[in-house]
């Protein structure tokens, strides 16, 4: 129940003049270089294609087919596969590749690299990321494929797939590499690539701790969340998942294996903390942990009305939620016209009295609305947990979360208690109510987020000013125009930049954020962005792992 909620949707420029190479042009390897890679990799060089292939005439598999359309939806089925994402708005571009197209339709290469390096320790990255280097090759990293910017896939590039790099290892007494002698340890779990936070999760919970970490089954715990910034349900608690980083260890381009945290290679520990993909590949982060949690209000909302009582609804919930920050809520909400569903939290705390009475004035319109003839109720369902984990309670290997396998655009931004107050929140209600798709109300910054240097972490600054993170979302399904495609995206570009003049001077979380954001440096980095560019070419000179609206994409 809880996960069906916590996810509701759901060429490149380089840093200098000689641009990195893509396939088919004259530079891509040869034949021969590429089978002496996969020996090197002792086979784990894989032919990637979309996951539908194989229910196409080009590559025909009937039994490879059937399992592809059984495990479709499965987000770690697709995390495992080289040519899967979560996202097919990632997969197969503009392109027509997908289980439900006719079998004697074409299927293309999309936007899934040409080979897929499955890399299985620090010594494969390394070979991997040599190999690219070494040919100039246009470079991705392919985690857990939870990506809705196409970070992780592209037109005619070389793929690594960090999924098979695993390991989870506490330590009660961490120091970073290169501590002075007088550094106090820590408690702290090392993280391999591959790992998906429910499994950290589960882990932690066993060792006695808990850890900042996703909010979704389908997020991986050492890829692209962490280097985004990571927002959480335990934000407001602990901070951003680049506030809890200790320690990196990541393959830069050159090929070297770098330990990177506040003792050694500051710069780069500062630019992977919120700068997003394209400093190397990342293959271990250390986080640091906290005391478990036994105690958390957790309060499912599922309001009903008529459509003319949506506005007044949602006006009573946007005005509440300068209330609930202050009461150290967090969590997720959805309006809807007829409809308000949310997922909230309170943790290290058991007052579900308290909770609800924070809530009450949801109750006290459903009562006016419905005295007058309007109907409205207000169903809550509350909880006491006594585990961080029993937030995800499903059985992992049969999950199907919502805004899987499915094609689906977002755009975002942050936004400070104030835009709900006053006649903020009239202006506020009134573009939600006028924004097609799914808006989602993301209360997961505030308190311990904003107790840290807005130029501490590479994250835009003004996450340390908001207390809420809004994102809209459209999309399509498999028989969408490819005209309307580009009107669709025109429209949430629209809607986006709408949304930003709701909320001046605030940015855009990266990893949920409009692939067509029209002032992307300003939004996803602020002015934090100087810097990262500096870091960056530096780093990668050549721009191998340079992406869309990475940095560096100039």
């Amino acid at each position: 129940m809880w996960s069906l909620l916590l996810q509701l949707l759901v060429s490149s420029s380089p840093v200098v003049s000689y641009g990195p190479c893509t396939y088919p042009n004259s530079c891509w390897p040869s034949a021969s270089a590429w089978s002496s890679l996969n020996r090197t990799l002792q086979g784990g060089l894989v032919r990637s294609r979309p996951p539908a292939a194989p229910c196409h005439d080009d590559f025909l598999n009937v039994t490879a087919c059937d399992e592809v359309k059984q495990n479709w939806l499965h987000e770690f089925w697709r995390s495992e596969q080289p040519g899967a994402y979560q996202d097919l708005a990632w997969e197969n571009g503009d392109s027509y590749c997908n289980i439900n197209n006719p079998q004697n339709q074409t299927c293309s290469q999309g936007l899934v690299p040409i080979y897929m390096a499955q890399v299985k320790s620090t010594a494969d990255v390394q070979a991997a990321v040599v190999f690219a280097r070494d040919h100039g090759l246009s470079t991705r990293v392919k985690g857990a494929a939870h990506d809705y910017l196409g970070r992780s896939s592209g037109n005619g590039t070389f793929g690594i797939q960090t999924t098979k790099l695993s390991g989870i290892e506490f330590d009660d007494s961490f120091k970073p590499t290169g501590a002075g002698r007088n550094t106090l340890a820590q408690t702290a779990v090392h993280v391999a690539a591959g790992e998906h936070w429910y499994y950290v999760n589960k882990a932690a919970s066993e060792h006695g701790v808990v850890v900042v970490s996703g909010a979704s089954y389908s997020v991986g715990a050492a890829g692209g969340w962490i280097l985004g910034g990571g927002h959480s349900s335990l934000s407001p608690q602990y901070g951003l998942g680049v506030d809890n980083v200790l320690q990196f260890e990541i393959v830069t381009p050159d090929g070297k294996l770098r330990t990177v945290n506040q003792f050694q290679n500051k710069d780069l520990f500062w630019a992977l903390r919120g700068g997003g993909h394209g400093f190397g590949v990342v293959t271990t982060v250390t986080y640091k942990t906290h005391p478990a949690i036994t105690a958390i209000s957790a309060i499912f909302i599922n309001a009903t009305f008529t459509n003319p009582s949506y506005h007044g609804f949602l006006m009573t919930a946007l005005t509440l939620q300068p209330t609930m920050a202050a009461h150290n809520f967090s969590g997720y909400m959805y309006p809807y016209p007829t409809n308000f569903l949310g997922l909230l939290f309170v943790h290290n705390s058991a007052d579900l009295a308290g909770a609800n009475a924070t809530l009450q004035p949801l109750y006290d319109f459903a009562a006016s609305e419905t005295s007058q003839g309007r109907p409205a109720q207000v169903q809550m369902l509350s909880y006491v947990l006594t585990d961080y984990t029993q937030i995800f309670p499903e059985d992992p290997s049969t999950i199907s979360e919502p805004g899987i396998g499915v094609s689906s655009i977002l755009g975002s931004r942050l936004a400070p208690v104030t835009a709900f107050e006053g006649e903020r929140a009239e202006t506020m209600a009134n573009f939600i109510e006028n924004t097609p798709g799914t808006t989602i109300l993301h209360l997961v910054s505030g308190g311990q987020v904003s107790t840290v240097a807005e130029d501490a972490t590479a994250v835009h600054p003004s996450w340390r000013r908001a207390t809420h993170h809004i994102v809209i979302s459209a999309g399509w399904d498999t028989t969408t125009p490819l005209a309307f495609r580009d009107v669709i995206r025109q429209q949430l570009t629209n809607k986006t930049q709408e949304l930003a003049a709701l909320v001046p001077g605030f940015g855009s979380y990266n990893n949920e954020a409009d692939y067509n954001e029209p002032n992307w440096k300003e939004a996803f980095w602020g002015s934090n962005y100087p810097r990262l560019k500096s870091i960056k070419a530096t780093i990668d000179p050549r721009g191998l792992f340079t992406c869309h609206h990475c940095v560096g994409d100039e």
